[in-house]
Protein backbone atom coordinates (compact mmCIF):
# COMPACT_ATOMS: atom_id res chain seq x y z
CA UNK A 1 0.00 0.00 0.00
CA UNK A 2 1.16 3.69 -1.13
CA UNK A 3 2.46 5.20 2.38
CA UNK A 4 -0.28 8.11 2.33
CA UNK A 5 -2.85 5.40 2.85
CA UNK A 6 -1.19 4.20 5.87
CA UNK A 7 -0.57 7.82 6.51
CA UNK A 8 -4.54 8.61 6.21
CA UNK A 9 -5.59 5.49 8.48
CA UNK A 10 -5.18 6.59 11.86
CA UNK A 11 -6.72 10.01 10.83
CA UNK A 12 -9.82 8.66 9.66
CA UNK A 13 -9.81 6.07 12.83
CA UNK A 14 -9.54 9.22 14.83
CA UNK A 15 -12.41 11.45 13.29
CA UNK A 16 -14.53 8.09 13.79
CA UNK A 17 -14.12 8.35 17.60
CA UNK A 18 -14.11 11.89 17.51
CA UNK A 19 -17.75 11.59 15.69
CA UNK A 20 -18.98 8.41 18.38
CA UNK A 21 -17.84 10.61 21.22
CA UNK A 22 -20.13 13.36 20.28
CA UNK A 23 -22.79 10.86 19.53
CA UNK A 24 -23.18 9.44 22.62
CA UNK A 25 -25.66 10.16 25.43
CA UNK A 26 -24.76 12.09 28.75
CA UNK A 27 -25.25 10.55 31.13
CA UNK A 28 -27.05 13.00 33.13
CA UNK A 29 -30.10 12.56 30.75
CA UNK A 30 -30.35 8.96 32.09
CA UNK A 31 -31.43 9.65 35.84
CA UNK A 32 -34.58 10.32 37.61
CA UNK A 33 -34.61 13.79 36.86
CA UNK A 34 -34.93 12.62 33.25
CA UNK A 35 -38.50 10.91 33.86
CA UNK A 36 -39.80 12.75 35.80
CA UNK A 37 -39.71 16.23 33.37
CA UNK A 38 -42.89 17.04 31.15
CA UNK A 39 -42.31 16.95 27.87
CA UNK A 40 -42.38 19.60 25.85
CA UNK A 41 -45.29 20.31 23.28
CA UNK A 42 -43.17 22.10 20.37
CA UNK A 43 -46.91 23.40 18.57
CA UNK A 44 -48.21 24.73 21.39
CA UNK A 45 -44.89 26.82 22.40
CA UNK A 46 -44.41 28.09 18.89
CA UNK A 47 -48.19 29.18 18.59
CA UNK A 48 -47.95 30.97 21.96
CA UNK A 49 -44.43 32.91 21.05
CA UNK A 50 -46.33 33.92 17.87
CA UNK A 51 -49.38 35.05 20.06
CA UNK A 52 -46.85 37.82 21.54
CA UNK A 53 -45.37 38.85 18.09
CA UNK A 54 -46.93 41.98 16.30
CA UNK A 55 -48.59 41.38 12.94
CA UNK A 56 -45.88 43.53 11.27
CA UNK A 57 -42.70 41.44 13.01
CA UNK A 58 -44.13 37.86 12.33
CA UNK A 59 -44.58 39.25 8.05
CA UNK A 60 -41.08 40.31 7.91
CA UNK A 61 -40.01 36.47 9.71
CA UNK A 62 -42.27 35.18 7.06
CA UNK A 63 -40.64 36.99 4.40
CA UNK A 64 -37.01 36.17 5.70
CA UNK A 65 -37.89 32.80 6.15
CA UNK A 66 -39.14 32.07 2.16
CA UNK A 67 -36.28 34.48 1.26
CA UNK A 68 -33.94 31.53 2.20
CA UNK A 69 -35.19 29.35 -0.39
CA UNK A 70 -34.13 32.32 -2.59
CA UNK A 71 -30.64 32.91 -1.34
CA UNK A 72 -30.34 28.94 -1.61
CA UNK A 73 -31.18 28.84 -5.61
CA UNK A 74 -28.84 31.98 -5.97
CA UNK A 75 -26.15 30.17 -4.44
CA UNK A 76 -26.74 27.16 -7.12
CA UNK A 77 -26.58 28.84 -9.77
CA UNK A 78 -23.57 31.13 -9.13
CA UNK A 79 -21.92 28.06 -7.64
CA UNK A 80 -22.79 26.01 -11.19
CA UNK A 81 -21.73 29.47 -13.57
CA UNK A 82 -18.81 29.21 -11.59
CA UNK A 83 -17.74 25.44 -12.30
CA UNK A 84 -18.99 26.01 -15.95
CA UNK A 85 -16.05 28.63 -16.26
CA UNK A 86 -13.59 26.72 -15.01
CA UNK A 87 -14.06 23.80 -17.15
CA UNK A 88 -15.38 25.48 -20.33
CA UNK A 89 -12.09 27.78 -20.34
CA UNK A 90 -9.52 25.10 -18.59
CA UNK A 91 -8.75 27.27 -15.88
CA UNK A 92 -9.48 24.39 -13.46
CA UNK A 93 -6.40 22.15 -16.00
CA UNK A 94 -4.34 25.45 -15.64
CA UNK A 95 -4.44 25.63 -11.81
CA UNK A 96 -3.84 21.31 -12.02
CA UNK A 97 -0.52 22.10 -13.44
CA UNK A 98 0.57 25.09 -11.91
CA UNK A 99 0.30 22.80 -7.97
CA UNK A 100 1.80 20.00 -9.90
CA UNK A 101 4.52 21.99 -11.00
CA UNK A 102 4.81 23.14 -7.52
CA UNK A 103 5.17 20.24 -5.48
CA UNK A 104 4.89 16.36 -6.37
CA UNK A 105 3.06 15.67 -3.21
CA UNK A 106 -0.40 15.02 -3.89
CA UNK A 107 -2.15 16.42 -0.94
CA UNK A 108 -0.06 19.61 -1.10
CA UNK A 109 -1.67 19.59 -4.90
CA UNK A 110 -5.01 19.71 -3.43
CA UNK A 111 -4.70 21.69 -1.37
CA UNK A 112 -2.72 24.43 -3.67
CA UNK A 113 -5.56 23.63 -6.35
CA UNK A 114 -8.25 24.05 -3.66
CA UNK A 115 -6.55 26.65 -1.18
CA UNK A 116 -5.34 29.12 -3.72
CA UNK A 117 -8.71 30.53 -5.30
CA UNK A 118 -9.92 30.40 -1.73
CA UNK A 119 -7.45 32.12 -0.20
CA UNK A 120 -7.52 34.90 -3.06
CA UNK A 121 -10.92 35.51 -2.42
CA UNK A 122 -10.58 35.53 1.06
CA UNK A 123 -7.62 38.35 0.60
CA UNK A 124 -10.18 40.56 -2.00
CA UNK A 125 -12.93 40.57 1.31
CA UNK A 126 -10.52 41.67 3.49
CA UNK A 127 -9.33 44.24 1.77
CA UNK A 128 -12.73 45.43 0.98
CA UNK A 129 -13.34 45.67 5.15
CA UNK A 130 -10.22 47.47 5.38
CA UNK A 131 -11.59 49.80 2.76
CA UNK A 132 -14.71 50.54 4.76
CA UNK A 133 -13.36 50.78 8.25
CA UNK A 134 -11.06 53.68 7.16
Amino acid sequence: MPRSIWLSIPLVLALALGASAQTATPSSATGPAASTASPLDINSAVNAYFAKMPPARRAQSDAYFEGGYWMILWDFLVSAFVMWLLLHFRWSAKMRNLAERITRFRSLQTAIYCGVPAANSAFHVFERVLDETE
